[in-house]
């Protein structure tokens, strides 16, 4: 059973590998908005693939005793990884920071020519406010009127609330993030190491968290 768990997650890093050199195009149509699901119940929780021509933007703020930070995943339908980013916010608050993590990964699947989107991020504030379904906190009003700006690009964008279970690469982005305390965006374009990789491994081979109530 070891040796056979071994092979798929060789496997799977290897298409990781070969995604991340190459090139990918998408085209999309009219644009809506996905409702958050949440539930308090036992549950597993896991990253999924997006629906087939779609591109899914796993993003994430983080907070640590050197500041903040915003991070972001891109990754296709097929499960390969088109890149990711991460800045450092040093003040700024989790709020700014995970809305600061959806624009700028949102910018970068528009100017990757991207146009069919499944956003995800735990924080349901932030899209809550994104859906209008809430008054937007102050602290983010002018950032989600950027991305209301952008996503008039999009043909299809949906929205969703994953938990912390389901987010793993983008958390870990954002984390790194506080690491490297660069104030500019910071992209990457292939794993920066190989704890994302396994992260990303993982996710495409359908690993699980418990999710318990609280």
């Amino acid at each position: 059973m070891g040796t056979l768990l071994r092979a798929k997650r060789s496997w799977a890093e290897w298409m990781i590998r070969k995604s991340s050199s190459a090139s990918t195009s998408s085209t999309s149509f009219s644009s809506t908005h996905q409702s958050i699901h949440t539930s308090c119940s036992p549950q597993l929780i896991g990253w999924a693939l997006p629906r087939g021509g779609f591109i899914k933007l796993n993003f994430d703020g983080s907070k640590s005793t050197t500041g903040a930070a915003a991070g972001f995943v891109l990754r296709t339908w097929k499960g390969g990884f088109v890149q990711a980013g991460a800045r450092f916010l040093e003040h700024a608050s989790v709020l700014v920071a995970e809305a600061t993590a959806m624009r700028d990964g949102i910018c970068a699947a528009l100017q990757a020519g991207f146009r069919r989107l499944e956003v995800e991020g735990d924080n349901v504030i932030v899209l809550k406010a994104m859906q209008k379904q809430m008054h937007p906190p102050w602290q983010i009003a002018t950032i989600l009127e950027d991305i209301w700006n952008m996503i008039s690009n999009c043909e299809l964008i949906l929205f969703r609330h994953i938990y912390r279970e389901g987010n793993m690469a983008a958390d870990w982005m954002a984390k790194y993030g506080c690491s490297l305390r660069c104030h500019h965006l910071s992209f990457f374009y292939s794993p920066p190491c190989r704890e994302f990789l396994f992260i990303l491994v993982d996710d495409n081979l359908g690993r699980t968290l418990v999710r318990r109530a609280t």
